[in-house]
């Protein structure tokens, strides 16, 4: 069995598994299964990927791109699957589709009392910048706007730190907006 994570675009086939990782992840204020399709067919700024160990979906996220700005509107790691580093490293994919896509800026919002997403943001350099009052419903809660400049290089101490648990490596397959390409990173 490999030890290789893959990244690549969500499919239609994936809606099932990453609605059920939502609701897992978010519980009443999660995404329908409905949403996702929308997202994948009928918006022309979405790009979503799934993180997967080639067997299951560990996690995912979505953003939309307009002209040279990322934003990113959905990022989840499956609950069972938190503290092992997946954030981090889906986080690191994020920052490099933004460099793909030549964005100028990264920006997404995220509950005010979700302290361990707001912790992962301000390691990689986002900034709070701005508060949305009841941004959130199912609870009611303030938004904040966190944003970054995409930066010219990624730490490669993150990638790092990532291949001490997935020695195989990271293969990201990448066909968006920036075209196809395949990476592969490795430690």
């Amino acid at each position: 069995m490999t030890n290789q994570l893959l990244l690549r675009p969500m499919t239609l086939d994936d809606i099932d598994v990453v609605a059920e990782l939502d609701g897992r992840a978010f519980g009443e204020s999660s995404w329908s299964r409905r949403y996702f399709a929308g997202e994948l067919t009928e918006s022309p700024i979405s790009i979503f990927y799934v993180l997967t160990n080639q067997q299951q979906i560990l996690g995912y996220f979505g953003a939309w791109h307009v002209v040279d700005q990322l934003h990113l509107c959905t990022f989840a790691v499956d609950p069972e699957r938190q503290g092992q580093g997946l954030g981090a490293l889906l986080l690191n994919c994020v920052l490099r589709l933004a460099q793909r896509l030549e964005c100028t800026v990264i920006q997404l919002e995220v509950r005010e009392s979700n302290q361990t997403a707001r912790t992962l943001y301000r390691s990689r350099g986002f900034i709070e910048e701005a508060v949305r009052r009841n941004l959130y419903s199912q609870p009611k809660e303030d938004g904040i706007l966190m944003g970054l400049p995409t930066p010219e290089r990624l730490d490669q101490s993150n990638w790092e730190r990532a291949g001490q648990r997935w020695q195989d490596g990271l293969v990201l397959c990448w066909d968006d907006r920036g075209g196809t390409l395949d990476e592969q990173w490795t430690v």
